[in-house]
C-alpha cells in the first residue's frame, strides 16, 4: 500500500455519527480503526459493514475514559497500519436528568467519556503524530448544546463546552504539526436521538424541523462531509475553530 495512505481512529464508531464518519473515511481510502466500549453485537455489525467497503479496517474495544485502554487503542492502530494521522474524538455518553436529580455517578460517567476520554486520546495520539514527519489532525465532535445549553443535560452540556475550549488549548500547543478543530452538529437523526427526542413521531419531528432554516434534521453524512472538509488540504490553514453543522438553527 502507498506510504501516503493515512490512518484514522474514530472513537465511538459502531453506530450513528461515528459510524458514518468511519465509512466515509474508508470510501476515501483511509485505513480506519473503529472503536466501541460495550455493545459487542452492534460493533460486529458495524465492522462487517465497513469490511464491505475496504479491507483496511479493524475494530478495537476500548473504554476511552481509561488511560490503559486508550494506550492499547493507539498501539493497535500503529501496529496494524504503521502510522496515526487522524483522530476523531466522537465517543460520547448521554445520561439526562434534571439538575436536582442528577447523581454524582451521572455526572462522572458523562464527563469521563466526553471530556476526559477526548483528553486521553488526544494526548496519546499527539505523541505519535508529533513523531511523524507529516504530523496529523485531531477533530473533536461537539454538540450545539455545548454552546447553548438545555434542560436536563448539565453534564453533557458542560462536557461539550469543555471540549470546545480544550480544542483551543490543543491547537495552541500542538501547532504547527497538528491541526485541531471542533465540529458542532445540531440535532442529527440517529437511533439514539430518535429515541431520546421522540423523533419517530411525525408531529414531533415536524416541529423540530420547523425550527431549522434549511428545513430538515441533520443526517450523520452531513457531519461526515464536514470531517472530510476539515481533513482536506483546502483546510490547511484552519485550526482552533468550531464548524457548526446545524442547518442554520443557531447562528453563533
Amino acid at each position: 500500500m502507498s506510504s501516503n495512505v493515512k490512518t484514522a481512529i474514530v472513537t465511538g464508531s459502531s453506530s450513528g455519527i461515528g459510524k458514518a464518519i468511519a465509512e466515509r473515511l474508508l470510501h476515501q481510502g483511509y485505513r480506519v480503526v473503529l472503536n466501541y466500549s460495550a455493545n459487542d453485537e452492534r460493533a460486529a455489525v458495524a465492522l462487517a459493514r465497513c469490511q464491505q467497503i475496504s479491507p483496511h479496517v479493524v475494530m478495537v474495544k476500548a473504554d476511552v475514559s481509561n488511560a490503559e485502554a486508550v494506550s492499547g487503542l493507539m498501539q493497535r492502530a500503529i501496529h496494524e497500519f504503521g502510522s496515526l494521522d487522524v483522530l476523531i474524538n466522537n465517543a460520547a455518553r448521554v445520561v439526562d436528568r434534571p439538575l436536582l436529580e442528577m447523581s454524582e455517578q451521572d455526572w462522572d460517567s458523562v464527563i469521563d467519556v466526553n471530556l476526559k476520554g477526548a483528553f486521553l486520546c488526544s494526548q496519546q495520539a499527539a505523541r505519535q503524530m508529533l513523531s511523524q514527519d507529516q504530523g496529523g489532525v485531531i477533530l473533536n465532535i461537539g454538540a450545539s448544546t455545548g454552546i447553548r445549553g438545555r434542560r436536563n443535560g448539565v453534564n453533557t452540556c458542560a462536557s461539550k463546552a469543555g471540549l470546545m475550549v480544550m480544542t483551543h488549548c490543543l491547537a495552541l500547543e500542538l501547532g504547527p504539526k497538528i491541526r485541531v478543530n471542533t465540529i458542532v452538529p445540531g440535532l442529527t437523526l440517529t437511533g439514539e436521538t430518535e429515541q431520546r427526542f421522540g423523533l419517530a413521531d411525525p408531529a414531533t419531528r415536524r416541529a423540530r424541523e420547523e425550527q431549522i432554516p434549511l428545513g430538515r434534521l441533520g443526517q450523520p453524512d452531513d457531519v461526515a462531509d464536514a470531517v472530510m472538509l476539515l481533513l482536506s488540504d483546502e483546510s490547511r490553514f484552519i485550526s482552533g475553530q468550531k464548524i457548526v453543522v446545524d442547518g442554520g438553527q443557531y447562528m453563533w
